[in-house]
């Protein structure tokens, strides 16, 4: 997914995603696009959901 798309499917501003982003959301940098896995992005959540139980 690209950025806009991982907004998109988190329901999320940019600012909220780069917020994420530096708490360690996964994600694939090729040259200068970011990109990002719906699996690891799913996992990190339910990782993140865990861990606050």
């Amino acid at each position: 997914m690209t950025k806009a798309e991982c907004q998109e499917y988190l329901r999320i501003s940019k600012s909220s995603l780069e917020k994420l982003v530096k708490e360690g959301l996964p994600r694939i940098k090729l040259d200068r696009r970011v990109i990002f896995r719906r699996i690891d992005v799913d996992r990190w959540l339910e990782r993140k959901v865990q861990g606050k139980k």
